[in-house]
């Protein structure tokens, strides 16, 4: 059995200009991960505007704050 979850997290403009921390904008944006725990090894498939820019190892920064997640509650990852 293939297991597989989606995670949608909102865009925004926090730390706003002159009003740090203080002033925000909510936005239309979001950042869509769709994870699926495969059998052995990583692999990272990125598509949308800037994805070519992004690394597909375990330098990105969606596996590297997982990998961090897993680590601080003891757990190893899939």
């Amino acid at each position: 059995m293939t297991k597989k979850f989606r995670v949608r997290v909102p865009a925004s403009t926090a730390n706003l200009g002159p009003g740090f921390d203080t002033l925000g904008l909510a936005l239309q944006l979001y950042l869509y991960l769709e994870v699926e725990i495969i059998p052995t090894g990583l692999s990272i498939e990125l598509t949308g505007e800037g994805a070519e820019k992004l690394p597909e190892n375990s330098d990105n920064l969606i596996y590297r704050t997982m990998k961090s997640l897993f680590d601080k509650a003891g757990f190893e990852p899939p």
